[in-house]
Formats: C-alpha cells, sequence, structure tokens
C-alpha cells in the first residue's frame, strides 16, 4: 500500500510545492511585517513529515523522508522491490518566537505520511499514515513519545479527525473508525462504501464529519461524487450531498459560517485540475459552484480574518480566497524555489509556517535537494 501510494502521490499536481518571483523575502526583516519571510531552519532537511501546533504557539515536527524519491523510468519489473526513502525517527520543536528549532525526544519508529493530532489535554498523537506502526502520543512535558495503540489489521491511516469529545476519527480505504486516546480502545470498524481515496474528512461544527470526493480503488478506479457523513451520536455513515464536480486530491476548509470550502483536486482521467471551487452546505446538505480559479492549492488553511490562505500549486503563489465574494486575490508573495511535501501550518497568532520539503531543478523537470527552510506568512 505504501508503494501505491506514494508513487500516486508522486504524479498528482496537487501536492507540489512550486515556485515563482522574487518576493521571498530575507530572515533579517522583521517577521511581524506582512509577507512572507525566511525566519529559520529546521535541525535537519526533511519532507513528508507531521506539523503539530502546541498549546504553548511552538511547532512539533516529527519523523518524514530524508532521502529523495527514487524516480522510475516506466513500471517496475514484475516482483521487483522498489528501493524506498529512509524514515525519520527524529523530532524537533519550532518557536516562531526566536526562529530556531531544536531537537526534542526520538520517535518510537522511524516514520513518514503521518498525522498530528493535538488532543484537549495538550499531548499530541502522532497517527500512521503507513500500516505496521503504532500510534504514539507525545508529552510536551517530558518531550517523549510512547507508543499507545497498534491499528487494527494491515491499514494505513488517510485522514485523522479530532472530534468534539477528544476522540479521533480515523479513515482508511476500506475502513472508518475512532479511536480514544483516554481508553485506548478502537470502534468497531465501519466499510467505506465505496472504498476510496484521495479524499478529504473535514469536522463540522456541529460535531459530525464531512467525508468529500476521492477516487475507488475499486476495478473502475472511478472519480466518486457521492459523499458521506459520520454521525457520532449513532456511530454511523450516512450519505451527504453530491458534488457539482468529481474530484480527488482536493482540499476542504471549514468556514467561519460552518459551510465547507472544496477546491482543487485531480478531475477525470488525467486532465486539469478542477477549477470550480464548491461550498458544502451541511444544513441544505448541498454542494454548490462557489467561484472559478486557476488554482489548484498544495496548501489550504482558514485564517483568523475568515479567509483562506492557499498555495498555488503550480508556481508557488500565495493567494486568498474570499468566501463572501467568492473571489481570490494574489497577494504578491511566493514560495521559492519549486518544492513538494512541505508542511504548512496556522500559527497561534493567525500567521502561517511552511517547513522543509524537497526542492526542484529550475528546469522544473526533477528533484534537487531536501530542504530544512522554515517561511512564515504573515497576512
Amino acid at each position: 500500500m505504501m508503494n501505491a501510494r506514494f508513487y500516486f502521490a508522486l504524479l498528482i499536481v496537487s501536492s507540489l510545492w512550486a515556485c515563482g518571483g522574487d518576493s521571498v523575502t530575507t530572515p533579517e526583516q522583521p517577521a511581524l511585517e506582512r509577507g512572507l519571510h525566511e525566519v529559520g531552519n529546521l535541525t535537519r532537511p526533511r519532507y513528508w513529515h507531521a506539523a503539530t501546533l502546541l498549546q504553548n504557539g511552538k511547532v512539533l515536527i516529527a519523523g518524514g523522508l530524508e532521502e529523495l524519491p527514487v524516480v522510475l523510468e516506466g513500471p517496475p519489473p514484475p516482483n521487483t522491490a522498489i528501493p524506498q526513502p529512509k524514515r525519520l525517527i527524529s523530532a524537533e520543536i519550532f518557536d516562531p518566537e526566536t526562529g530556531i528549532s531544536t531537537p526534542t525526544g526520538d520517535l518510537a519508529a522511524s516514520r513518514s505520511e503521518d498525522h498530528g493530532i493535538l488532543l484537549p489535554d495538550g499531548r499530541v498523537l502522532i497517527i500512521p499514515g503507513n500500516p505496521n506502526l503504532p500510534i504514539e502520543r507525545y508529552d510536551a512535558h517530558s518531550g517523549r513519545f510512547n507508543p499507545v495503540a497498534v491499528l487494527p489489521g494491515r491499514i494505513g491511516i488517510l485522514t485523522a479527525t479530532l472530534l468534539l469529545d477528544g476522540k479521533v476519527f480515523l479513515t482508511s480505504t476500506l475502513y472508518a473508525g475512532v479511536f480514544d486516546p483516554t481508553t485506548g480502545p478502537f470502534s468497531p470498524l465501519l466499510r467505506m462504501d465505496p472504498s476510496r481515496i484521495g479524499h478529504t474528512a473535514t469536522l463540522l461544527k456541529d460535531g459530525r464529519v464531512l467525508i468529500v470526493g476521492g477516487q475507488n480503488v475499486g476495478r473502475d478506479a472511478g472519480l466518486l461524487g457521492r459523499n458521506l457523513i459520520y454521525d457520532p451520536s449513532t456511530e454511523a455513515l450516512s450519505e451527504a450531498g453530491n458534488l457539482q464536480f468529481d474530484r480527488r486530491n482536493h482540499k476542504a476548509v471549514l468556514l467561519d459560517d460552518g459551510r465547507v470550502l472544496i477546491i482543487g483536486g485531480g478531475g477525470a482521467g488525467r486532465g486539469p485540475f478542477v477549477q470550480t471551487a464548491e461550498i458544502y452546505d451541511p444544513e441544505a446538505n448541498t454542494f454548490s459552484p462557489a467561484g472559478v480559479s486557476t488554482i489548484d492549492p498544495s496548501a489550504a488553511l482558514l485564517l483568523p480574518s475568515g479567509d483562506v490562505f492557499l498555495i498555488r500549486s503550480y508556481n508557488g503563489d500565495i493567494v486568498l480566497y474570499d468566501p463572501a465574494t467568492h473571489t481570490f486575490s494574489n497577494t504578491g508573495y511566493s514560495i521559492s524555489p519549486r518544492r513538494s511535501f512541505a508542511t504548512a501550518t496556522l500559527l497561534e497568532d493567525g500567521r502561517v509556517m511552511v517547513a522543509g520539503g524537497i526542492k526542484w531543478r529550475d528546469d522544473n523537470h526533477d528533484w534537487e535537494s531536501i530542504t530544512d527552510q522554515i517561511f512564515i506568512f504573515t497576512p
């Protein structure tokens, strides 16, 4: 499953971090000045790591990969093992106020593609994106990671959503379920029907979880416009409304008014990304068009202003979306050079931190190096 997901992810445009312009500023400039600033460095280069905002305003960076991906010219020969980049066991803490990142305790197992979930008590769950790895819990006071549970079956988690009661709703390709961090057990697994990959899971304000889009992993491998709702009160999945435009590997953002913005993602076949954004209304259980853009975002976060922060995959431009007017506005700032598999984290003061990733060569046809750069965008 790791191989299929890894190489599938390398092919999708929506996962790429890109570059553009000369607008990236230097570390000497004030971090609170509006714009994009390079503010520091990770303790080591990494990508496809987990980044989680802690209660003290610092950011936990855990795991990731430390070797460039293996790019194949064509399908591998039958029964041939594909070399996998080495996973990291190290973790670190970045302080946005000082721009300094310092090592913390190591993970119990080297890992990548994980989901970091901040629990109400201040500890962090590290949920494995790959099978055969434990769920770990990080204690910010001791700086230690401890394994707390093993996922049932040989499954990797695609989405992890913190529920209002402190439990965590998990989805894989075939199953969904709930993990209780306080007591340890999993709820009975629910069958994802149809099975899917490349979907999103978004916590609604009423406590339910909206599961949107994705691609069927069955024989037809078609896109799914059939969406689901998980209701913790009934512990069951039900159907949600249908997308206006089927998509996979898109972004979903909960807006201030309780609706959900759905943007970008791949369309049918190998054609261009879906240019029409749409908004889900949980009261009406419907999706409706919400503006047309030329952006397939590699990151999407709700800012305190109510605007949505977006990074354009194609060229790294930072764009803001206004849900009230359905308009997209360029900020004039870009991440440079082009990069893939970085993380974007909303800080407690409303700024956005972008860390790590893979840099591309200037000709955009090959990986160049893994980066330790940290940027902060101030709206």
